[in-house]
């Protein structure tokens, strides 16, 4: 089963001083040895990864770089396509979902054909599911 994992999760699993982190560390831990499981992530996000941890955060860049290294290793980075931009337009024309970045990530991992989309976003776990995958969070 393909797992995709929201922002939030991941900087959770980079982040431990997060309010979410240990629900998230748990779910991860938890699922991470399933030889029947891959866990994907956005490559969109290291940017946005590396931005939070080291200007908000203020976590040595160095640290941060090789941290995400060390997740992209377990947690495979999914790249954006040009599709999931057509597709994430269309939902968000046709009323699905008023985030369109959000939809942009969703499209993307229905791309990669995940079942699963893990996330701490309340917005995005109301939706359920999208198109035959569906949404929980930790």
């Amino acid at each position: 089963m393909n797992i995709f994992l929201d922002a939030n999760i991941c900087l959770d699993l980079l982040d431990t001083k997060r309010p979410t982190s240990k629900a998230s560390i748990d779910w991860y831990m938890n699922h991470k040895n399933d030889e029947a499981l891959t866990f994907y992530f956005s490559s969109d996000f290291i940017t946005t990864f590396y931005y939070v941890l080291t200007e908000r955060k203020k976590y040595d860049a160095s640290e941060v770089i090789s941290s995400i290294e060390a997740l992209s290793f377990e947690i495979l980075p999914h790249y954006l396509s040009h599709a999931d931009f057509i597709n994430a337009k269309n939902d968000f024309f046709d009323g699905k979902f008023k985030d369109f970045e959000d939809l942009m990530i969703l499209n993307s991992a229905i791309r990669k054909k995940c079942e699963l989309f893990i996330t701490n976003d309340k917005a995005i776990l109301e939706l359920k599911s999208i198109r035959g995958m569906k949404i929980k969070g930790v």
